[in-house]
């Protein structure tokens, strides 16, 4: 049996559903029926109708803000080239992959300049600064925009993420349910270490300071974007074969371009063969290479070698280069080496930059970097 609706009926009748709650009656699913079928739900409607969770082991979609409407500055602190940009995207490709990234969105130009130039710039008084901790996501670290955190758990399987009310929360979040990658790449790079410092301490790293101030920050005026060639990009990795073993054999890759003669594929030289010694000669070897005066930027997938000449190495100068527990600094002679070099690099007036991406996935250079070690390694 067929039924002919009357939609301009329907519309009459969807006019007289009374405001009020009714019983649950026949009549009443009657016209909730026929008012579905004049205004059928939206499911954008509805999802904008979630708050942001406090915390949550699964993804739900963004919070739709009040402030949607209203032009937002996100103010880059630390990254490739920091300053200000009109648009989340823009400030995305500054910030993502670059360790110890630190950046904010402000509805106020002159709040996001003055973030951007490093000072400290107070709270909106009708808004309350929250921090999202992203302990598991992609990437993981501290937001303080919803928008922005829930980009970061998008897709991710079993993400784990909490709203705090202090940073120093967020950390200690983070420190609790994080991989020990998501712990190293927190915001704590040199600038919050050396705030860690004790007064009588910082003397003995003043000049190791002011090398790490000009090596991990670009030099830029805030709202000035640096041209990217600028920058000299180069990718470094270390291979070892039989690595942690006796007979071990490790290689140095250095990928400046495709047919570059610069191009470095060795033998890593001295003992022991590791991977990490590799990694970190093959750092020392791009540095070497490369023009003093021009600014580069060193692309590896050792967190451990970035770690150890953008963050540790304060506290290992500090300490004698002994480790907490009192014991030599592994591979030191090459660390220090590189230190030196970064040294050079900023008395000439460029910047040395370190960039983390995973290894063995899609980026060519990564991968070409990789082959030329693994060959080097190779090599008698």
């Amino acid at each position: 049996m067929r039924v002919a609706f009357d939609f301009a009926k329907l519309t009459r009748i969807r006019a007289c559903v009374p405001t009020r709650p009714l019983s649950t009656t026949p009549s009443r699913h009657t016209f909730g029926f026929f008012n579905s079928l004049v205004n059928p739900p939206s499911r954008n409607n509805d999802m904008n109708k979630r708050a942001a969770p406090a915390g949550s082991s699964a993804a739900s979609p963004p919070k739709k803000r009040k402030t949607d409407n209203v032009q937002k500055f996100y103010a880059v602190q630390a990254g490739f080239r920091p300053g200000v940009y009109m648009t989340y995207a823009e400030c995305s490709a500054q910030t993502a992959g670059f360790k110890g990234a630190v950046f904010k969105s402000f509805t106020s130009r002159s709040d996001a300049e003055a973030f951007a130039a490093g000072k400290k710039v107070a709270a909106s008084s009708d808004e309350p600064e929250r921090f999202y901790a992203v302990a598991v996501g992609n990437p993981t670290g501290i937001y303080t925009d919803w928008n922005e955190a829930a980009l970061a758990i998008k897709g991710v399987k079993g993400p784990k993420y909490k709203r705090f009310g202090s940073r120093g929360e967020a950390v200690a979040y983070i420190r609790q349910f994080g991989s020990r990658e998501a712990i190293e790449a927190l915001g704590e790079t040199w600038t919050t270490s050396l705030a860690a410092v004790p007064a009588s301490s910082k003397p003995v790293a003043a000049s190791l300071k002011k090398t790490m101030a000009k090596t991990t920050t670009p030099k830029a005026e805030p709202g000035v974007v640096r041209p990217a060639e600028d920058v000299l990009q180069i990718y470094t990795d270390g291979s070892s074969l039989a690595n942690g073993k006796a007979g071990s054999r490790a290689g140095v890759g250095v990928y400046f371009g495709d047919g570059d003669p610069r191009n470095v594929s060795e033998r890593l030289r001295g003992d022991p063969q590791t991977n990490q010694r590799a990694e970190l000669m093959a750092m020392l070897r791009a540095l070497e290479i490369a023009p003093l005066e021009k600014t580069v930027q060193i692309i590896s997938d050792s967190q451990y070698s970035i770690n150890c000449v953008t963050q540790w190495a304060i506290g290992w100068k500090q300490k004698g280069w002994k480790t907490a527990t009192g014991e030599n600094v592994k591979n030191q002679d090459i660390i220090r080496a590189v230190l030196d070099k970064m040294d050079e690099r900023t008395k000439a007036d460029a910047n040395t930059y370190f960039h983390w991406v995973k290894g063995h996935a899609s980026d060519r250079g990564n991968v070409a970097a990789d082959r030329l070690a693994v060959r080097g390694a190779k090599m008698s």
